[in-house]
């Protein structure tokens, strides 16, 4: 049996039509609704594939970006640090880009590589812009390290069904695996003792960190606000917050927390509250 010209094109159509009916979800479903984030990977000295390591960095920014989905990010550069530490640097590429220095060895490592630039990405959520915090500093940190172990869990748990390339999915396991070795449960009462009576012990040494706060201290508290991120990531908004409008970096913890919450909008106030719970700290009603 013979077709037409034009059955047959009819039929090429409809099939064209159904395949892309059947396929798009494959590649759209449950992708996460975020800002554009122009990421670039401008050091030569890693043997990474740029592509790649720029697709895990978006990906990894995701944890937090998708809570600010019209937010206007300025391009984010990345090149490798030369003192052996992560950082986001005060100063701006010459197009006024948010410049990041990543401390991993050959750029292959993703599961490092994520968990280092979302710790940085928070830095610029928080602090790009914004006063600094001083004394309270620790107390960003302590988020950064808690949405970097948030960022990987929700890798982990989307790269099984929609990583950047769909045969990174076995890689998920891997993110998941990193985040637990942060996550140590042994984090949850430092010295065996219970938080709030270690954070009184130590916070007068929190607080001497000003500028670069002790990862040996800090990594507890980081511990304790994951615990209540992962309740309700959507307060994640609040973190725009924690520094806005800031004039005194002098402030003791409870004033900044406080000042902090009198800056929330009424449905992120709880949140406030719980960490300041977890600190021994109580805050007024507002």
């Amino acid at each position: 049996m013979f077709c037409h010209k034009n059955d047959s094109l009819r039929v090429l159509f409809r099939l064209s039509v159904y395949l892309l009916i059947i396929l798009k979800p494959v590649f759209t479903f449950g992708q996460p609704v975020s800002p554009k984030l122009d990421i670039r990977l401008t050091q030569k000295d890693y043997k990474t594939v740029p592509e790649n390591f720029e697709a895990v960095c978006r990906s990894a920014a995701m944890g937090l970006a998708r809570h600010f989905p019209e937010r206007k990010f300025k391009p984010i550069r990345i090149e490798k640090a030369n003192h052996q530490f992560p950082v986001k640097l005060d100063r701006r590429g010459p197009k006024g880009e948010t410049l990041v220095m990543l401390s991993v060895d050959d750029g292959f490592g993703w599961a490092q590589i994520a968990y280092q630039f979302s710790h940085e990405f928070t830095h610029i959520v928080i602090n790009h812009g914004r006063p600094r915090s001083g004394a309270n500093h620790w107390i960003n940190e302590a988020f950064c390290e808690a949405i970097s172990c948030h960022s990987l869990k929700v890798m982990g748990k989307e790269w099984k069904t929609h990583p950047p390339y769909g045969n990174w999915k076995s890689y998920a396991k891997h993110l998941d695996s990193y985040a637990d070795r942060i996550l140590d449960p042994k984090k949850a009462k430092p010295e065996g003792m219970e938080f709030a009576a270690w954070f009184e012990k130590n916070e007068k040494a929190l607080r001497l960190g000003k500028r670069y706060p002790k990862y040996d201290l800090y990594k507890y508290v980081a511990y304790q606000f994951y615990q209540v991120i992962q309740k309700d990531p959507n307060q994640l908004v609040a973190l725009v917050y924690l520094n806005e409008g800031l004039e005194s970096q002098a402030l003791s913890t409870r004033d900044y927390l406080s000042r902090w919450k009198g800056a929330l909008p009424r449905e992120h106030r709880s949140f406030a509250d719980q960490i300041s719970g977890l600190l021994g700290v109580t805050l007024g009603d507002l």
